[in-house]
């Protein structure tokens, strides 16, 4: 694929969300191939996809006809994890883990070239890739909200996922929070050297379209807040241009900036993405 549209194509992606396809696919059995509760498995996953990629870098930086001109990037979904009770120090204990799990232990691995499970309940895995410090000329970063953790007294399930009451959601159950978006770039800022970063995924399931401009306004206003306090931050894509296809949800998630009638396929602008002109 690279060599048929290098010409026309310049900035490349290599892997969308690994944590989000080991997550779906090895705990909660929502995709393919549907096992739950496996985290061997899921370090295993892991650590193969991370390794894909830095060979695809590699590979293609080789065969490229313009090496500095192809940038070359891994996408990463950051949700932060928050301990539901502050004063909990279970739910912090859970929360750190899940954290290390799904963003730190990826992170960590672009930054220093080793990849470290360390999973309570799981086999410690260890993956060392010097090549990997180098393997992202830009951070492809999607980011959506965050989640509060809290422990519970379940052997099988220790912890659920919750979320603070009285707060404005999405049509997916996930809080509209801003700071987030801001927390994340400057994450990667701090924890990557300031690498470039695009927002490769950013959007509202919002079937009413009542939340979208709201939405729009204040994730875009983080991001410029963001820009301000360093990060080199190139693009940003909304998800998405048209109602799509979500893997679990199918859709019944309306994300698009225009409405799409399945039946005769006209697209309409909604009312709430007129702000994002």
């Amino acid at each position: 694929m690279f060599q048929e549209y290098q010409t026309k194509c310049y900035l490349w992606c290599t892997i969308n969300e690994p944590e989000v396809y080991v997550s779906g696919g090895y705990f909660q059995g929502m995709f393919p191939p549907g096992h739950k509760s496996k985290p061997d498995e899921a370090s295993l996953v892991m650590k193969h996809l991370l390794e894909a990629h830095v060979r695809i870098y590699d590979n293609i930086k080789k065969i490229s006809s313009s090496s500095s001109k192809h940038q070359i990037g891994i996408v990463k979904d950051i949700f932060q994890f928050e301990p539901y009770n502050p004063l909990n120090p279970l739910d912090h204990y859970l929360a750190s883990i899940l954290d290390n799990s799904m963003n730190s232990c990826i992170l960590n691995f672009f930054k220093t070239g080793k990849y470290v499970w360390n999973m309570r309940g799981s086999q410690r895995l260890e993956y060392s890739n010097i090549k990997a410090i180098n393997s992202n000329d830009f951070f492809g970063l999607n980011y959506y909200s965050h989640f509060h953790v809290k422990f519970q007294f379940n052997l099988k399930q220790p912890f659920k996922l919750v979320h603070q009451s009285n707060i404005l959601m999405t049509d997916m159950s996930h809080p509209i929070y801003p700071e987030g978006i801001y927390r994340a770039c400057m994450r990667v800022r701090n924890e990557l050297g300031n690498i470039p970063i695009y927002i490769t995924e950013n959007g509202i399931a919002d079937e009413a379209d009542d939340r979208r401009h709201l939405y729009l306004r204040r994730y875009l206003y983080a991001i410029s807040k963001a820009i301000k306090d360093g990060c080199d931050i190139r693009g940003y894509y909304y998800w998405s241009l048209l109602d799509n296809f979500e893997w679990a949800e199918g859709y019944d998630m309306k994300f698009g900036l225009y409405h799409v009638d399945l039946k005769t396929q006209k697209r309409i602008l909604r009312d709430g993405s007129k702000y994002f002109r």
